[in-house]
């Protein structure tokens, strides 16, 4: 327990001290889920979806103090693959079953079109974990996601 509270103390302070650094990181875009379930399965790591909106306050919350400094640290490169879907945006998208939907039917399978709202998800586009809604506290959300991170990885590999 000390060491995985430690471990989120230096992990929030990791994402404090890199969040100017984050605002350069881009987060990427779903564009073939289906692929992205071919990588997942094929590296044994889920896949965070992060359903936002183009207009969304709380959604450019969650990506500048969480989501860019994870991408940022190094730290969750091996863990997970991370990709964003915007609700509102025109652009189709390739889903986990390789079907051109637009991302709000992919938002909408999931319940995601309360933004934002993270999911991580298996190859097939399981779910794999309880998902995060909105954004309340910026200071713990890393640790929520985390635990999130945990189950679903625990859940892919079956242990």
């Amino acid at each position: 327990m000390i060491s995985r509270l430690a471990s989120w103390v230096f992990a929030a302070a990791l994402c404090l001290a890199v969040g100017a650094a984050a605002d350069d990181v881009t987060v990427p875009i779903a564009v073939d889920l289906q692929s992205d379930g071919y990588a997942s399965e094929e590296r044994g790591i889920p896949i965070l979806l992060v359903f936002t909106r183009e207009d969304c306050g709380y959604c450019e919350l969650l990506k500048r103090s969480v989501i860019r400094p994870m991408i940022l640290s190094g730290e969750y490169d091996e863990r997970v693959l991370i990709r964003e879907v915007i609700v509102d945006d025109p652009n189709d998208i390739k889903d986990f079953g390789g079907r051109t939907v637009s991302p709000f039917a992919v938002a909408n399978r999931y319940d995601g079109l309360l933004t934002p709202t993270v999911l991580m998800v298996g190859p097939e586009g399981q779910a794999l974990a309880e998902r995060l809604i909105g954004i309340s506290n910026e200071q713990m959300y890393l640790w929520y996601l985390d635990r999130a991170l945990a189950e679903a990885t625990r859940v892919l590999r079956g242990s």
